[in-house]
């Protein structure tokens, strides 16, 4: 098997608060292969955007990276501050979840699009414009010559966006780190924004590593899925089995959250809610608000096996979700 792109082992984020530390992302692994799109999926506050940030070590005040190391193109990122600094932006590019927080207020839109490459790459300002006029263009930002010239509030959300995927992309990234890049834009405009990254993708042969709670948005432009509850990994496999196949409770229920235009079936929420990072449960973390849990699911390890080649589960009774048979078509 070839080196992946990015591999990431036993990743652990601390989080401190009051004298308590505890584990925001508990033991996490997986890979992201050259050309890979992955789907890491799950309700808010599963560890998601922190294990995004972990990569490029964005992390707030107060949670930091325990144990565990990033590997990309080989070299551990968190051993080597270097190596980390070099790859931002360039090898590694991270499209954020807010623009409107992300991008900074008082600068124009068209400047932050290429300040970064342009220190890297060593252009002109004429050459700047050039680039900052092509990406856009490529966005399909319209009116490029007055639009780059305004401030990010000057802008709607699904322009922000768009600045956003060009100043990520300005350097040409191998990988592209998204947070939920969509979850604040209306359905059309969330639309565009998917079939313009999955395009750049295939031009570019660029991977992705896309993080969302919409299992619909990743059944559009992943392949593998990574799926995250309570700081930990619960299930893993190509998209096909995951969608027609799962094998966990959890996955189970966000596919009977995510409405299917092909059915007229009632959507099922799953019960209750996530536990804080400070109040997760004993055991499995996902048994409280799990209908098929029994007594051996409250205590013990629970980390992924493999069911398949291409599909593993941390659940110890998956032959349940194997018997209710759910089936989605993917796409």
């Amino acid at each position: 098997m070839a080196e992946p792109l990015l591999e990431v082992e036993d990743l652990r984020v601390s989080v401190s608060d009051g004298g308590r530390t505890v584990a925001a992302v508990d033991s996490v692994s997986f890979r992201v292969d050259a050309g890979d799109a992955v789907g890491l999926v799950g309700e808010s506050g599963s560890g998601k955007s922190l294990t995004l940030r972990a990569i490029l070590g964005l992390l707030p005040p107060g949670v930091k990276v325990s144990s565990g190391s990033v590997r990309f193109q080989g070299v551990d990122l968190l051993a080597d501050p270097r190596a980390l600094r070099r790859c931002r932006g360039g090898g590694i590019s991270m499209i954020f979840q807010e623009p409107m927080t992300a991008l900074n207020p008082v600068v124009r839109v068209g400047r932050q699009i290429v300040d970064g490459a342009r220190h890297r790459q060593g252009w002109s300002r004429t050459q700047a414009r050039e680039e900052m006029l092509r990406l856009a263009r490529e966005m399909g930002i319209p009116d490029v010559e007055a639009a780059l010239d305004l401030y990010p509030h000057e802008l709607s959300g699904g322009l922000r966006q768009r600045v956003m995927i060009a100043a990520a992309l300005a350097n040409r990234p191998r990988l592209l780190l998204c947070d939920e890049p969509t979850t604040a834009l209306d359905v059309t405009i969330q639309d565009q924004i998917i079939k313009l990254l999955a395009r750049l993708r295939a031009e570019l042969s660029m991977s992705l590593l896309y993080v969302t709670h919409d299992l619909s948005v990743v059944g559009q432009i992943c392949e593998r899925v990574e799926v995250m509850y309570s700081g930990r990994l619960l299930e893993r496999g190509s998209l096909r089995s995951i969608f027609q196949a799962p094998r966990h409770p959890y996955t189970l229920g966000l596919i009977r959250a995510t409405p299917d235009v092909d059915s007229n079936e009632k959507l099922e929420p799953i019960p209750g809610s996530a536990p804080t990072v400070f109040d997760r449960p004993a055991g499995c973390p996902f048994q409280p608000r799990c209908a098929f849990a029994e007594k051996d699911c409250r205590s013990g390890e629970f980390s992924l096996r493999a069911m398949t080649d291409d599909h593993a589960t941390a659940c110890i009774h998956s032959e349940r979700c194997a018997a209710v048979g759910e089936v989605r078509e993917v796409g």
